[in-house]
């Protein structure tokens, strides 16, 4: 195999399919674990919806929509949850010294390597999000017999709650009394997904650091450090006092004026992704630095 050139994706196949390989029974327990946290989920809720058959049946509609609500809430919080462990767990192959020597030996350039394994973090969380997610269909429409539900409950939940999601979520933001500055829409969502990026990339640093429990500790770090920032955060509010903060309140609306919420949107947007490819760059540069025999301090 020629290993002369920087990148080939080639060679970044070959060090995926022999992840997936080496790997299959990993990856069928999460595939398992993610398929039961679905099918859970939604055949949970329509049992919840069939002891209330009586108001179900009056307005079914209603009810197949709340049903769909409550399903993609918890599709929500399940996807975000797994993406991080998988996101931490982008180097857990190298976990004692043999899988770090077999990993490391591969006939292929270190950002062929980090570049497969990222793609198995992500990409391939997405692949088996989509198959549970199937999986966890198919299981509602086998057991859906078994509950005393309207028609309606025969249409395609997933359908639904993807069209839910893909509908605008700012605009009932908008409509909030609380906020009613003007913006455009695509800048906020932009910058609220570039945040999103920037916490996975947080995981993805963490897994790149820690081989072994990386979520916990990468999770463990955060709150340290949120709860430190706070307590910071408030002598300092405390050391200026409320003259103080009036005055700061009153330099900030004159000397930026021209601030408006686009702007701060597209500065937030910037913000985020500047430190997300800072993380990734930051996770690179640690496993180029991977050693056979970890230093002591790393197997913490």
């Amino acid at each position: 195999m020629d290993t002369n050139h920087f990148f080939s994706f080639s060679r970044i196949a070959m060090v995926m399919k022999r992840e997936i390989m080496e790997n299959w029974k990993k990856n069928l327990y999460s595939l398992i674990g993610l398929y039961a946290a679905f099918a859970i989920v939604m055949v949970g809720n329509m049992w919840g919806m069939s002891v209330n058959a009586e108001n179900t049946f009056a307005n079914p509609v209603l009810f197949f929509t709340r049903y769909c609500t409550n399903v993609m809430g918890s599709f929500i919080f399940i996807f975000m949850l797994g993406s991080l462990i998988y996101a931490s767990g982008i180097l857990d192959n190298m976990k004692n010294k043999e899988m770090r020597i077999s990993f490391l030996m591969l006939p292929a350039t270190m950002v062929e390597k980090y570049v497969a394994r990222f793609l198995m973090a992500t990409l391939g969380f997405v692949v088996v999000v989509t198959v549970g997610l199937l999986l966890a269909e198919i299981t509602r429409y086998i057991l859906l017999p078994l509950f005393n539900l309207p028609d309606i409950f025969h249409h395609s939940a997933l359908f639904k709650v993807f069209s839910m999601i893909a509908v605008d979520g700012e605009q009932s933001f908008r409509g909030s009394n609380a906020f009613t500055m003007e913006y455009m829409p695509w800048l906020g969502e932009a910058c609220g997904w570039s945040f999103l990026i920037w916490s996975h990339s947080l995981y993805v640093l963490g897994g790149s650091f820690w081989y072994k429990r990386a979520f916990l500790k990468t999770l463990g770090t955060l709150i340290v450090i949120s709860i430190l920032g706070s307590i910071i955060t408030v002598q300092i509010v405390e050391w200026i006092g409320k003259e103080g903060m009036m005055g700061l309140h009153d330099w900030l609306e004159e000397n930026f004026q021209w601030m408006t919420l686009n702007k701060l949107l597209a500065l937030g947007g910037a913000f985020f992704s500047a430190f997300t490819m800072f993380n990734w760059w930051l996770g690179y540069t640690l496993f180029t630095r991977s050693q056979v025999i970890k230093p002591k301090f790393r197997l913490i």
